[in-house]
């Protein structure tokens, strides 16, 4: 009788292999979960940053001022764009609508109004964070007086920003 040798791993060889995995996989989620919240603060600034610069167009369009306000009231409900109204939120005549992750918290003291010439009033500041493992990841979103949006990493400083030199995505984590 002629013995054929056997393919294939031993159960100690694949225990083996199983828990180095394990240990690989444990080591990148913490520096994963880092990435899903830069990820979710990069799809709501973006959001936000659309629904300005729609605010501002539809402005200068309509000849009338148009504001974005808080569906309700908190901007981490969500925000729409709508032509100026007295109302401290969201009414009818709503042009555009978001709501974020419940993950992110949006805060501003203030709804961001355009002229019909476009220009924001008292350059607005909103703040964008998220909680991760290790810390808080935290973004400023300002809006300069010629309706230009700026995006900074870290908190407000209360500064209407220098609209030259926007920096590209740096990274809103410690």
């Amino acid at each position: 009788m002629v013995r054929v040798p056997q393919r294939g791993l031993s159960l100690v060889e694949l225990l083996t292999a199983l828990v180095i995995l394990s240990v690989l996989i444990s080591l990148a989620a913490p520096s994963f979960s880092r990435i899903l919240t830069e990820q979710r603060l990069r799809q709501v600034s973006n959001e936000l940053r659309i629904s300005m610069v729609t605010a501002r167009a539809e402005a200068i369009k309509r000849g009338e001022r148009v504001a974005v306000r808080p569906i309700a009231q908190s901007w981490s409900d969500g925000w729409c764009v709508e032509p100026h109204a007295d109302a401290g939120v969201c009414g009818d005549g709503v042009i555009q609508a978001f709501v974020p992750s419940s993950a992110i918290a949006v805060t501003t003291n203030d709804v961001i109004t355009f002229s019909a010439w476009g220009r924001a009033s008292d350059c607005p500041q909103l703040l964008l964070s998220a909680p991760t493992t290790g810390g808080v990841c935290q973004l400023c979103m300002s809006v300069s007086t010629d309706g230009r949006v700026v995006t900074n990493p870290g908190l407000c400083n209360g500064t209407c920003p220098d609209t030259n030199n926007d920096i590209a995505w740096a990274g809103a984590c410690p």
